[in-house]
C-alpha cells in the first residue's frame, strides 16, 4: 500500500473534525515546503513573497463579522 493510500484509508475512519485537522495538516506543509522552494530558487524575493511570508496580507473586500462567522461555520468550525 503506498503513502496516498495510507492517509486515505486511515483519515476516512476518524471524524469529520479530525479529517478537517489533518487537511489543514497538508495544507501547512504544502505552504511551508513551498516557502523553503522559493527561498532556495532564488535568494531575492519580491514584495509581495516577503509580504506572504510574514502574513501581512489582505482581503481583496471587506467582511463582517457575521460572514466571518458564517465562513467558518461551513468549513466546520466554531467560535
Amino acid at each position: 500500500m503506498n503513502h496516498l493510500n495510507e492517509i486515505t484509508t486511515h483519515s476516512q475512519g476518524l471524524p469529520k473534525n479530525l479529517q478537517k485537522e489533518v487537511l489543514d495538516f497538508i495544507y501547512f506543509l504544502e505552504d511551508r515546503y513551498s516557502a523553503k522552494s522559493i527561498m532556495q530558487r532564488n535568494h531575492e524575493l519580491t514584495d509581495e513573497e516577503i509580504e506572504q511570508a510574514c502574513g501581512i496580507l489582505q482581503a481583496p473586500h471587506g467582511v463582517t463579522l457575521e460572514q466571518m462567522d458564517e465562513a467558518i461555520k461551513k468549513r466546520g468550525g466554531s467560535l
